[in-house]
This record gives structure tokens, C-alpha cells and sequence, in this order.
């Protein structure tokens, strides 16, 4: 028994409709469940003043002792865990961008800071951290006496 062209037309048809709906719930489109990465990133923003970097850091649902802050050089690290306050009820998924676990975000910092005078503050789910610039020396010219 032979296959007519509109049988093979209509099963390729089916794998293009299964296929664009696994990549739509892989990309979490509208209306699909969205997976969350093992590392959540936060949304951040580096900008400076004359004065200081600061580094603004979005991250909802976090206690501020779950919060750890770093800076290596020229690299700041914020890094933490959002728990998941309702684990222990079970529940099937419709839609999920609401991510729980660890969370950690490096950025370059464009100028050379202080880390040791650096101030942080944390209301309504925004990090904020203020970092002073290193002041820089002043190139000191020096006269030559001829004699």
C-alpha cells in the first residue's frame, strides 16, 4: 500500500504544528510555561557620578540577609537565594516567571572604586550599591633648579 502525497504532507504538518509548540514553551511564549535557568540574573544598572559607581540590582522576595556582596577589582558580584515561600504545596504549573533559588549577577565596574567605603541599601525589592571612586592622583610637577 502506497502513501499518497497528501498523507505525507498532512503527518509533515503535524510534526511543523508539534515542533513550534515545543519551541514556544521552550521560549516561553504567551500562554506557555516558563522554565527557570539553575542561576537566575538579575536585572541590573551600572552608572557613575563624579563621585561614585553605583550598581542597582532587582531582586523581589529577597530577605536582605540572604543578599551577599562582593567586589574583586574591577567586578562587583551580587549573589543570594529567592526562596520559594509556598515549596511544600503541590501545584500544577500554567505559567511560571516567578523564579526561586540562587541568583547571582557580576558586573564590570567602569572606574576603580573603594569597596571598603561602599554603602548598600535594599527597599521594595531594589538593591542599591553606592561604591566611591578612587580618587586619583594629581600629577605633581617638580621644578629643576639650574644652579
Amino acid at each position: 500500500m502506497r502513501a499518497s502525497l497528501d498523507d505525507i504532507f498532512s503527518d509533515f504538518e503535524q510534526i511543523r504544528q508539534h515542533m513550534t509548540r515545543t519551541w514556544h514553551q521552550t521560549l516561553g511564549q504567551p500562554g506557555a510555561p516558563h522554565f527557570c535557568p539553575p542561576i537566575i540574573e538579575p536585572a541590573t544598572d551600572v552608572y557613575e557620578t563624579t563621585e561614585s559607581v553605583v550598581v542597582v540590582v532587582e531582586i523581589a522576595g529577597v530577605s536582605a540577609e540572604a543578599i551577599d556582596i562582593s567586589v574583586e577589582g574591577k567586578t562587583l558580584t551580587v549573589r543570594g537565594e529567592r526562596e520559594d515561600r509556598q515549596r511544600h504545596l503541590s501545584r500544577l504549573y500554567h505559567q511560571m516567571e516567578i523564579c526561586c533559588g540562587m541568583f547571582e549577577r557580576s558586573v564590570n565596574l567602569p572606574s576603580e572604586v573603594n569597596p571598603q567605603q561602599a554603602s548598600a541599601t535594599y527597599s521594595d525589592g531594589i538593591l542599591a550599591i553606592v561604591l566611591p571612586k578612587v580618587q586619583q592622583q594629581l600629577a605633581h610637577r617638580v621644578s629643576i633648579v639650574i644652579r
